[in-house]
């Protein structure tokens, strides 16, 4: 059986809403998060419950991704749309 892989994740605006509860700190805080190797972007927004029509971007590692494989002790970034005039 294999191990999970651990993750940092920052969620921004909107999606702050989607930081698990059993997980302390406040909401702008980036938190740890384990996931299943083999695991994509996709699957971990799914575990959050971020639906991806409210993400505008994603960046893993500093650097702008879509739907890429997750490694362990990656930093995914979840942006929702921007809102302005």
């Amino acid at each position: 059986m294999s191990s999970l892989m651990t993750v940092t994740v920052k969620l921004y605006g909107t999606l702050r809403r989607h930081r698990p509860t059993a997980i302390s700190g406040a909401a702008y805080q980036p938190f740890t998060f384990d996931v299943l190797p083999g695991s994509r972007v996709n699957d971990l927004a799914a575990e959050l419950g971020i639906d991806e029509s409210f993400v505008s971007a994603i960046a893993v590692n500093g650097e702008a991704a879509d739907n890429v494989l997750l490694h362990d002790g990656d930093e995914v970034r979840f942006f929702p749309p921007s809102v302005g005039g």
